[in-house]
């Protein structure tokens, strides 16, 4: 028995020394490798697995929800639309889980890392943003919160 726990603590040590003289491989997030168009957002978000409706060739829904009790179902709900201008994206959220998709899109290929810090500011700001430099778009974002849910609104014009 004694054999069996000196060998087992021997094998823990190793492993432990193994992993600790290993350095932690942290991969910097590269520059935006996906250009951010109407069609380009509806693919990633496709890819998600969300079920999606197209209400017109100018605008996808996805959403998401599910019931935590008998009066309350919680769910997300997320526009994507294209107009001549710029790229809109909606979230629709009821509950602070759904903010997962938020922080998905704002961390997605469709931006650099520069271009990310600076939309998780604006979108954890109090105030609206209008006409504001993000990289190589300017961004207006709108934060409403009705009485049960969050509505986040980003609009992305190429400048």
């Amino acid at each position: 028995m004694k054999m069996l726990t000196l060998t087992i603590l021997c094998v823990l040590g190793l492993a432990a020394r193994t992993l600790a003289l290993e350095p932690t491989k942290h991969k910097p997030k590269a520059a935006a490798t996906t250009p951010l168009t109407y069609n380009n957002v509806v693919s990633y978000f496709k890819e998600t697995g969300l079920p999606t409706t197209e209400v017109q060739k100018r605008c996808t829904i996805f959403f998401e929800g599910e019931w935590k009790g008998a009066q309350i179902y919680n769910y997300c709900l997320i526009i994507v639309e294209n107009s001549d201008e710029d790229v809109q994206i909606t979230f629709y959220l009821t509950d602070a889980h759904e903010m997962i998709w938020v922080s998905e899109f704002v961390d997605s290929p469709f931006f650099s890392r520069s271009e990310t810090e600076k939309l998780f500011q604006i979108s954890q700001s109090q105030n609206d943003v209008r006409s504001e430099s993000v990289g190589r778009f300017r961004v207006d974002f709108h934060k409403w919160e009705p009485r049960h849910a969050q509505i986040l609104v980003f609009s992305f014009t190429k400048r």
